[in-house]
């Protein structure tokens, strides 16, 4: 259902979790530091799926958050809700 790889960025090596939603749908998540991390994510996607209990995570990634935690700074908004740390 899902896959972890890795790619190589400036700052060093992440990895990107894709998979499929419910609605067959392919999406991604990326910027993990740790493919422990990004293996549990996949996990918990595929889980939530199969018990019929599924949020879509991409509203998450508009708010600036990496797998691993909210970036600093972020000024971006979506759909109307501030994504900088308060």
């Amino acid at each position: 259902m899902g896959s972890v790889s890795a790619y190589s960025t400036a700052r060093g090596k992440r990895y990107k979790v894709q998979y499929r939603r419910p609605d067959h749908s392919s999406t991604s998540m990326r910027g993990s530091l740790a493919k422990r991390k990004a293996t549990l994510f996949l996990a918990s996607v595929e889980v939530s799926v199969s018990r019929g209990a599924y949020v879509d995570p991409t509203p998450v990634a508009h708010y600036c958050r990496r797998l691993d935690g909210p970036a600093d700074g972020c000024t971006h908004r979506s759909e109307g809700v501030d994504a900088r740390p308060h």
